[in-house]
């Protein structure tokens, strides 16, 4: 945000300006506040460089008339305006109001009051797209071997290859497996690993010092060194505000940010799953797994509560998306929505990518290229427009059922052996489903 002081004199400009320095630091990082103290006669020309023109109290009734000028020059910048408390009167503001001033405050008044109307400033910049907003996606699943860190890997690729900035942080303190298929540097951790134990601060600079590039649009953040920092970073109270705060940065530097977090929950995934525009749950394995999708998503609308933020992903899953969400909807009845990803099939080739220097995106088939895509679309992660061939293989990987409709009430309750009326007949071929 860049502001832009116009007062009379140099005095008056500087006192105006210290206001700000009573603002938080983090605060000040989060508004990214670029500041500029001008006169009222050299004030003009810098009109067009600036998004918030701040008319200092020296100017007196002089403010209103350049507050005219300002608009007429400048449509869309907002101005705020200080005044003496002696001039501080309904006709006061209401004469500054109608030259297209958005508050008037007084040189007594807190600045909290200053900092509340700077906050939703950037807010409505963000709405409009002219402040970075980064969406964050936290990738998690209710047991081991899902696909979690290969999907991250994925989405990663696929958002930096469409032209989004993109973040992947590696929390899954189990293993740091996002770090180690990607073959990055312990020592590349140093930075998380003080903000931890406290030997230092969570500031841009050093947030930025601590993401490591894994191409032109891509980087990531890796979980502590050392096991200790790991589990007080994930499951310790005093991790939740390190999180929120890194996600506060993350967020105003990226277009895309997606949260490694395993299968573990805790205190501070809790809260990211409360920051996060998507819970992305992935779902794996066989018909086994479903009892422990069931008991997580319990879990999950207890801390969340809202249950729009969820979407589910089959990855591997030996049953098709609808016997899944058949099975969980009849306790959860979460609706249609959380469905609506394609499956992620089996691809033993993209399977080998750690370690390659690629991800299951590139490295694997057209269908699990198409998925990806289709999956970032879905997610609002990249504004990818697919072909008529690449769209029709993502809708048939949503509608194929690997073993077939039946397989799921055969695995509930196998059904007694039944003798053919004829042993010599030829037995009937199998029926395979289509896909």
């Amino acid at each position: 945000m860049k502001i832009l002081v116009v007062d009379c004199n140099t005095e008056a400009q500087a006192q105006c300006a210290r206001k700000l320095e009573c603002f938080p630091a983090s605060e000040l990082e989060s508004l990214n506040i670029q500041l500029k103290l001008v006169s009222d006669k050299d004030y003009v020309e810098k009109i067009f460089e600036a998004d918030v023109l701040v008319f200092g109290a020296g100017l007196g009734d002089h403010a209103v008339a350049l507050a005219r000028t300002s608009r007429s020059l400048s449509p869309n910048i907002h101005m705020l305006m200080f005044v003496a408390d002696a001039q501080y009167s309904r006709a006061n503001f209401r004469a500054a109001q109608l030259a297209g001033v958005r508050k008037v405050l007084t040189n007594s008044s807190p600045p909290l009051d200053f900092l509340q109307e700077l906050m939703a400033i950037h807010e409505e910049f963000r709405r409009d797209g002219k402040a970075r907003e980064g969406r964050v996606v936290l990738v998690t699943s209710a047991k081991g071997g899902a696909g979690v860190t290969s999907i991250v890997a994925g989405l990663a690729e696929v958002c930096a290859d469409s032209g989004r900035k993109v973040m992947a942080w590696d929390l899954d303190i189990d293993t740091g497996d996002l770090s180690r298929s990607l073959a990055l540097p312990r020592e590349a951790s140093l930075h998380i690993t003080n903000w931890v134990n406290g030997t230092a601060e969570i500031t841009r600079e050093s947030f930025e010092e601590a993401l490591f590039p894994i191409g032109q649009n891509a980087s990531v953040l890796l979980p502590p060194r050392n096991l200790a920092e790991s589990f007080d970073l994930v499951c310790h109270t005093d991790g939740i505000g390190i999180v929120q705060r890194v996600v506060e940065l993350a967020r105003m530097s990226n277009d895309v940010v997606l949260i490694d977090a395993g299968g573990r929950l805790g205190p501070a995934v809790g809260a990211l799953m409360r920051l996060a525009d998507v819970i992305l749950v992935v779902i794996g394995d066989s018909i086994l797994g479903l009892s422990a999708v069931d008991a997580f998503l319990v879990q999950v609308r207890t801390l969340v509560g809202d249950t729009d933020k969820l979407a589910f992903l089959c990855s591997r899953a030996e049953l098709g998306v609808q016997e899944i969400a058949a099975e969980l909807e009849r306790t959860h009845k979460l609706g249609s929505a959380p469905w609506r990803l394609p499956a992620l099939a089996l691809d033993p080739k993209a399977a080998l990518w750690a370690g390659t220097g690629k991800t299951f995106y590139s490295t694997g088939s057209k269908q699990t290229r198409a998925t990806f895509q289709s999956i970032a679309r879905e997610l609002a992660l990249a504004d990818i427009k697919m072909e008529g061939e690449l769209l029709e293989l993502t809708q048939r990987a949503t509608q194929s059922k690997w073993f077939g409709k039946e397989l799921f009430s055969k695995l509930r309750k196998k059904p007694a052996a039944v003798e053919p009326e004829n042993p010599d007949a030829t037995p009937p071929a199998p029926q395979v489903a289509n896909g």
